[in-house]
């Protein structure tokens, strides 16, 4: 690929195609821990409960990983960074497999999430250098799709892996080789990449340090960062309780769930790509405006109303999954527009760093509102929904004045350099 000029759309498509495989892979590593739950309690000796420790273990690492490296990864080719970084991620997941123990569990947890987390930066970084702004939308909506195709096949086959005789251990076993096997792929097929150096200042301590801080406190970085930590703080407030409410106060039997997280999965594939071709075509604001109406809508029946009693559940629950990620598409697909070229691995990870954290602290927030009624049933949910409908309808005054920062900085930059 040229180093100046993006590449033509076939390319375009094929690099967009492949940086997804990988983005298929940390995601279903982010989430496979959570179905292999009751697998890794009995092997290990601990309580089930604690397994949101090893997934909350690998959310902090990849918010350090990507604070830590968001001051130097614009320096270098994006080709060798992703492959660094893709090493150290399949290394930490193929250590896994080894732990005797929870600690050494939540310990290659923590070593993994590490390096996802700048993983995912330059993911999305790579992508926005080769496709333009009225076509991102699209990029990323299949990036993030690649989330729904990992609910599709984390869920059923590392179930089924897990309760083989392969026991868990080879779900991290083949999640690592077949990250070494994409990884080693991409890095062949997309072409250096090294457009962003063009623009790229000589190294100094004290420039970089006053850069660092420059970007992070512009008003368009901290609206940004409002986006990404309102959405990625709204999903985690529901998704880690939606299996519970879903068989205790919905009455779906736990046989069932598997085809609420495979339907969610299908529908998220086939949302995320429409999702950013909407955001292109009409702007991220209007387009958030209508998620937000669905979503109140859809936590609305299921969590307040209390509606999907008296309807299908499962199409319903389904939904509630596809729609964590759409909201979380808009937001992403928009402040992918904030950096300079040579700027965009820095705050790619930071976006990861911010969405991490506000996930932990959503999961960690939603239980101070639940609570269990005798019968079983989840106490709560609803003012769990009302806070995530809060900052799911918080996106379009914050994309509003987003779009009124970048025209402004805009007019004060030359042509072409935000781009």
């Amino acid at each position: 690929m040229a180093v100046t000029d993006r590449p033509r759309l076939s390319e375009q498509r094929q690099t967009i195609v492949l940086l997804s495989t990988v983005a298929f892979v940390v995601a279903l590593n982010s989430i496979i821990i959570f179905p292999l739950g009751p697998f890794l309690a009995d092997s290990l000796g601990f309580s089930p409960h604690q397994v949101g420790f090893l997934g909350s273990s690998y959310s902090i690492a990849a918010a350090v990983g990507g604070f830590v490296s968001a001051g130097f990864l614009d320096r270098f080719d994006r080709r060798t960074a992703l492959l660094a970084c893709a090493l150290g991620f399949v290394a930490a997941t193929a250590l896994c497999p080894t732990a005797t123990s929870f600690v050494g569990l939540v310990l290659m947890r923590a070593l993994a999430g590490l390096f996802a987390g700048p993983l995912w930066g330059l993911l999305i970084a790579i992508a926005s250098d080769n496709v333009p702004p009225e076509r991102r939308g699209t990029a990323v909506g299949t990036l993030i799709g690649a989330y729904g195709l990992a609910l599709i096949a984390g869920l059923p086959i590392g179930v089924m892996v897990a309760a083989s005789d392969m026991g868990w251990q080879m779900n991290f076993v083949g999640i690592a080789v077949i990250g070494l096997v994409l990884a080693g792929i991409v890095s062949w097929q997309i072409g250096a990449q090294r457009r962003h150096l063009a623009e790229l200042r000589r190294w100094n301590w004290s420039e970089q340090y006053a850069a660092m801080i420059e970007l992070v406190t512009a008003r368009a970085s901290v609206l940004a960062f409002m986006l990404i930590a309102s959405a990625s703080f709204a999903a985690l407030l529901i998704s880690p309780n939606l299996a519970i409410f879903a068989v205790h106060n919905a009455g779906l039997s736990p046989a069932r769930l598997a085809d609420v997280y495979l339907l969610g999965g299908i529908l998220s594939v086939l949302v995320m790509p429409l999702t950013g071709r909407l955001v292109d075509s009409f702007g991220a604001t209007a387009v958030s405006i209508a998620v937000a109406v669905v979503t109140t809508g859809l936590l609305g029946v299921v969590f307040i109303d209390r509606g999907v009693i008296d309807l299908p559940a499962i199409p319903l629950f389904a939904l509630v999954i596809a729609f964590q990620l759409v909201r979380s598409t808009v937001n992403q697909a928009w402040v992918t527009r904030v950096p300079a070229v040579a700027e965009r691995a820095a705050f790619q990870s930071l976006i990861a760093a911010i969405t991490n954290l506000a996930q932990a602290a959503g999961a960690a927030s939603a239980p101070f509102l639940l609570g269990i009624a005798p019968d079983g049933q989840l106490v709560g949910m609803d003012a769990v929904a009302l806070l995530a409908l809060a900052m799911t309808w918080a996106a379009p005054p914050l994309l509003l004045m987003l779009d009124r920062a970048l025209a402004n900085r805009q007019q004060a930059l030359p042509p072409g350099s935000l781009m």
